[in-house]
């Protein structure tokens, strides 16, 4: 029995588990963050885009002196084929919300100290063997052969949640509901960072693409700008991955050596290579998100979203970080750590980021198993632009011949009509 019992811990110093334990502080409670890391941060990976909204929830105005990279101004759609690319290209200079590129190994530290500031103790370098169990309620953790006992555990241990696993909260992680993702950053100067992208001082970019950069296996490729460095990766289904013929090392091998890509990355130095797994299976494997003494919040709760356009996960990890808070202040002050009491920390996600799952509930689906979208449809999308290009001598086709032509013995007009319907609906 340990002579010590804290208010919370939080287990897990992601932005779901700091954002925990900095509303926690804020408020005034006893709250310890636990990690296995080094430090807060060290081993946490992301594409490397975060919706700054959440951060204004968390901690408004204060977030604008976090060390992020770089505002996204230019968004960029690339469809891919082994050689070619056709690319949308927007620029944005009146919109109101933010995003910035973000690398967590910098952030999170930030965060994290911003935390401690506030009065969360932070515990680095540590592994939480298991969940303290007791008449089946959660009463503390287990770290280094000694019992760290707490009126409630938050945790935030990532998108493989063994302890909540191990401990009988949750069902085994199934590899229908993730995706596998690897990124590499490389070193270039501000300069020409800037140079390469028509880019301002401040400005960045972001970059997704989909087709031949994950040799047509369901998935997609991504691109962000930082200050000094370039964040370029992939991200596949699993489910698909394992049915085909192909590794992720050639994917993103085949990504980045990829004639529309490298020319953006020519002379960079590689300073990271990492590699994840992210949860995808959105409203319909959601877990079950509390129980008497316990909360999961983030990753670990499934709390992502990939549309193919905008991937969202950190913004949805620190607002369930903050109802996680909430819920937890509120059973404080009761002195209730029931799951009949802290099942309004679902109710407060119901407002938010269970509601734009609900919304979404399809898109895992359509990405998924959609025959044609990653690979029949980049390449009828390059073969028409490439065939209103040219210009050889031969007569001229209108452009609805040249679509008619482009698609014929590839896909029925009626099977895209039904994509595009059911895309419309599930994205």
């Amino acid at each position: 029995m340990a002579d010590e019992k804290f208010q919370v811990i939080v287990i897990g110093a992601g932005l779901a588990g700091i954002a925990a334990a900095y509303r926690l502080a804020k408020a005034g409670k006893e709250v310890v963050l636990v990690d296995r890391g080094e430090s807060p941060g060290v081993k946490n990976v992301s594409g490397g885009r975060l919706y700054t909204y959440a951060l204004e929830k968390l901690m408004p105005g204060e977030w604008q002196n976090a060390p992020l990279e770089r505002e996204i101004k230019r968004e960029m759609l690339m469809m891919m084929t082994e050689k070619d690319s056709m690319t949308v290209d927007t620029s944005f200079q009146s919109t109101q919300s933010k995003s910035f590129s973000v690398l967590r190994t910098r952030f999170d530290a930030w965060l994290a100290s911003k935390a401690e500031e506030a009065g969360a103790m932070v515990i680095s370098g540590t592994t939480v063997n298991s969940l303290v169990l007791r008449e089946g309620r959660v009463c503390g953790i287990e770290t280094g052969g000694e019992e760290l006992e707490a009126d409630l555990v938050i945790d935030a241990e990532g998108v493989n949640a063994l302890l909540a696993e191990r401990a009988g909260m949750i069902r085994k992680l199934a590899i229908s509901d993730i995706a596998v993702g690897v990124k590499c950053v490389y070193g270039l100067s501000e300069d020409e960072i800037n140079a390469r992208f028509n880019l301002s001082a401040g400005e960045g970019a972001a970059m997704l693409c989909a087709g031949d950069c994950t040799r047509k296996v369901s998935g997609g490729a991504f691109f962000y700008t930082n200050k000094e460095s370039i964040s370029a990766g992939i991200v596949v289904d699993a489910s698909a991955l394992k049915e085909s013929d192909f590794s992720v090392t050639e994917m993103i091998e085949r990504y980045l050596y990829h004639p529309s890509i490298a020319r953006y990355l020519e002379g960079g130095k590689l300073i990271e290579y990492s590699a994840h797994l992210i949860p995808e299976g959105g409203f319909r494997s959601l877990p079950r998100l509390c129980s008497d003494g316990f909360l999961l919040v983030g990753d670990a709760a499934g709390l992502v979203i990939n549309r193919g356009f905008t991937v969202r996960g950190m913004d949805y990890a620190i607002l369930s970080g903050m109802a996680a808070a909430d819920t937890a202040i509120e059973a404080i002050e009761a002195d209730d750590f029931s799951e009949n009491l802290l099942k309004s920390y679902q109710n407060r996600l119901d407002q938010t980021v269970i509601k734009d799952l609900k919304t979404l509930k399809n898109s895992h689906d359509y990405m998924g198993h959609s025959k044609h979208l990653f690979n029949t449809y980049p390449d009828l999308a390059i073969a028409l632009m490439k065939d209103l290009y040219t210009v050889d001598g031969t007569p001229a086709k209108s452009v609805m011949t040249a679509a008619r032509q482009s698609i014929k013995g590839k896909v029925s007009l009626f099977g895209m009509v039904k994509d595009a319907f059911k895309g419309s609906r599930s994205l």
